[in-house]
């Protein structure tokens, strides 16, 4: 007989692809090293990076809990409209959070994982399911530094603590920032891809020669004029590889897509990347030392952490954005290439150490579900103010199964008024338990909405 199955809600936030990149090399170690495990992503990241990044099929449900930063373009952000858009995500906080954890009870979920939407906090409290959160910042430590300016982010990142609060274990990340938000930190190593072909073989495929120079263009978008282009490409000794939607008709200029290659592989391959400091790219290179040509990022908390990684451990330069726009890269290239390589030795097993915490998590859960049975009496009415929330979910199964071969017609289940939480979560269960035909709100000698009366299908008798 197998084992039923586990199920995790992962949670990502689709600010920048470095959380999402993390993330699914956790999930894809995961569902390797236990097939039983079934994991729903929650987020709004563009399907083809779960695909790109991950083995076998998940489930995605297309959601936004949180906001990040709003971009103008690749460099630089608007803070206005990123402050609209989180007092608006604010003002709908109820109804967000009442949807989650109903989407969370009514496909059994026994984990929640947020990489690091603070609102799964709140819905997974809400119903009572065990989480971990993972990251290198809480968001609240980003918009802290615009507060000292500005002093209306002060009330809503005193909203977005009171979430991280909730989070039970926050898996912190190297590279990182302030996480005091969450009551309990434990580091991991970092989380990065390897490549799985050699260097020169990749190259090869690349179609860049022994003695060219191979750089990145690592940015989503980044618009570069007629005269920039020309600029690069004069830089004659290099070729430089950039992926789909960034496309530049250059004479040295090769995009990835054409090619049989994963990102990482082309990341291991190249005699540089020139990018913004973000911590995916960031860790791919610490991974397989691959020198960096950084550009400014804008007034982002971020930057400078990942930017004193950088120096620490590889072969870098900061290149101006001014420069970086007008193709002025050059200078910077020649100086890199002049500078012997660096080796970083920095573990990056996090991907590992990372899944088998989240398993154990999930394995804690479980037993605590299972060694919350509790016996009672079975009589057609339930009153769960007796027990402990944990207790309830399981307890509420078995009562209904027994209550039905029982012969009830009906049973009413008392959970009290109070905010509603637990009246949610008992509404949720009888929604998806077989053996429920119907149910209502007691009427109010029997206790009105502090109670529920449930109909029980398939009873052709009468208690005894």
């Amino acid at each position: 007989m197998s084992r039923a199955k586990y199920n995790i809600a992962y949670y990502i936030t689709p600010h920048g692809f470095g959380h999402a990149v993390r993330s699914l090399e956790v999930i894809r170690t995961l569902m390797r090293r236990d097939t039983q495990i079934e994991v729903t992503i929650v987020s709004d990241l563009p399907e083809f990076l779960i695909e790109q990044n991950l083995e076998g099929p998940v489930t995605l449900r297309k959601r936004k809990l949180d906001i990040g930063l709003v971009q103008l373009d690749s460099l630089r952000f608007d803070l206005e409209a990123t402050w609209q858009a989180l007092r608006q995500l604010y003002h709908q906080r109820h109804s967000i959070i009442a949807e989650e954890r109903n989407f969370l009870l009514k496909n059994e979920i026994q984990l929640v994982v947020s990489d690091i939407p603070f609102l799964a906090f709140h819905a997974a409290d809400d119903g009572n399911i065990a989480n971990l959160g993972l990251g290198n910042f809480t968001w609240d430590w980003i918009y802290q530094a615009y507060a000292s300016e500005d002093s209306r982010w002060r009330p809503l990142i005193e909203w977005i603590r009171e979430g991280y609060s909730r989070c039970e274990l926050f898996l912190r990340l190297p590279m990182h920032g302030d996480c005091c938000a969450c009551p309990k930190v434990l580091d991991v190593p970092l989380i990065a891809r390897k490549a799985k072909r050699e260097p020169a073989v990749t190259r090869e495929i690349l179609g860049c020669a022994p003695d060219q120079q191979a750089y990145l263009i690592s940015f989503y978008a980044l618009q570069l004029d007629r005269q920039a282009l020309r600029r690069i490409e004069k830089i004659e000794h290099a070729l430089f590889y950039y992926k789909h939607p960034t496309c530049y008709p250059l004479k040295n200029g090769r995009c990835l897509d054409d090619f049989d290659v994963s990102y990482v592989d082309a990341v291991a391959a190249m005699d540089g990347v020139i990018t913004k400091p973000g911590f995916g790219i960031v860790a791919d290179c610490l991974a397989h030392g691959t020198p960096v040509i950084y550009a400014d990022r804008g007034h982002f908390p971020e930057y400078d952490v990942l930017v004193d990684a950088l120096h620490t451990h590889l072969n870098c330069l900061h290149l101006p954005s001014e420069d970086l726009y007008r193709g002025r890269w050059e200078a910077c290239i020649r100086q890199l290439e002049s500078q012997p390589r660096r080796r970083p030795e920095i573990r990056t097993d996090g991907a590992a150490v990372c899944s088998d915490l989240i398993r154990s998590a999930l394995a804690l859960s479980c037993q605590d579900a299972a060694q919350g049975l509790v016996a009672v009496p079975i009589e057609d009415s339930l009153d769960l103010h007796t027990f402990q929330p944990g207790e309830v979910k399981a307890l509420l199964q078995d009562y209904l199964e027994a209550a039905h071969a029982k012969g009830f017609r009906e049973v009413r289940i008392i959970h009290g008024k109070g905010r509603g939480v637990l009246r949610n979560c008992v509404h949720a269960i009888l929604t998806r338990h077989p053996l429920v035909a119907s149910f209502r709100s007691a009427d109010p000698a029997g206790g009105g909405w502090g109670a529920t009366l449930a109909r029980l299908s398939g009873v052709e008798h009468d208690r005894r």
